[in-house]
């Protein structure tokens, strides 16, 4: 499938770009946690903006490669990049936190209405920056009934459910469940397992939906295109949101087997998905 040509980007100008987007993606977080106040999770302090600073730009290079190889006009590409990150990220993660403390639900709410929106900007200044021109070809047809689409997306879902106890259960075992017990000053605890499985239930089909248009909207082998998906689904999914919320208050040996965890969970769920998703 070919595309019309456009201005190739160099090693330099991808990371500027993506280092704006950071730089936006900062501000916008910044806005929203002094208009939300006690509802915002974080205050817009220096080194928020810093920390919102690096996982916005982690998001925007991320992204990068399917915008870069994107066959779809821009303003698809730019719905498939906000689906990603609203779907993985926003919607998801605010369904885990409305569950695992449901007297926060409020907050919750109220936080994926601000995520959703700076979500879409850091979708459409992604785009606008790493997309310079359209491309000429329409958007392709798949050759999918819904039913086939659904079907994945569900055995997408599956899969993220599966990796995530795998995983999490291998890292409570062998860290975090200890940790818990021997450092009662953290104030941590693990939420009720039934609690656990409602929300990666509901939250397994979100990393199959975001996955969905993200992998339709570029044009690569197979190979290269999961290890993509699988980076992108553990910045927007693990990485991004633990360095904002978590790992400043945690010792280096929570945050390595925490972080391990999650890029397992999260970069083989976008294996299963692009090998789904694409043929051959």
């Amino acid at each position: 499938m070919k595309t019309a040509a456009r201005a190739r980007l160099g090693p330099g100008e991808i990371i500027m770009r993506g280092l704006a987007v950071g730089f936006a993606y900062a501000l916008a977080s910044a806005l929203a946690a002094a208009l939300l106040g006690p509802l915002s999770r974080l205050a817009p302090s220096i080194d928020n903006l810093l920390v919102w600073f690096i996982s916005g730009s982690l998001t925007a290079f991320a992204l990068s490669p399917f915008i870069l190889h994107t066959v779809w006009p821009r303003r698809d590409t730019i719905l498939a990049a906000w689906a990603v990150i609203a779907f993985v990220r926003v919607l998801g993660l605010g369904i885990e936190g409305s569950l695992f403390k449901p007297t926060q639900a409020v907050n919750a709410v109220v936080g994926t209405a601000a995520g959703l929106l700076i979500a879409l900007l850091v979708a459409w200044l992604a785009v606008w920056l790493f997309m310079p021109s359209p491309t000429a070809m329409p958007r392709p047809g798949s050759g999918r009934s819904l039913w086939g689409w659904t079907w994945r997306v569900l055995v997408v879902g599956a899969a993220y459910f599966v990796f995530y106890f795998v995983f999490g259960a291998t890292n409570a075992l062998l860290y975090t469940k200890p940790f818990y017990e021997n450092n009662p000053q953290y104030g941590l605890a693990l939420p009720p397992a039934g609690v656990i499985f409602a929300a990666q239930l509901l939250r397994g089909p979100l990393f199959g939906l975001g996955s969905l248009f993200i992998v339709m909207c570029a044009d690569a082998p197979r190979p290269r295109m999961a290890v993509w998906l699988g980076l992108l689904l553990f910045v927007v999914g693990g990485l991004g949101p633990y360095l904002e919320t978590t790992f400043r208050t945690m010792p280096l040996g929570f945050n390595t087997a925490t972080l391990l965890e999650l890029f397992l969970q999260n970069f083989l769920t976008g294996v299963v998905a692009v090998y789904l998703y694409r043929s051959k």
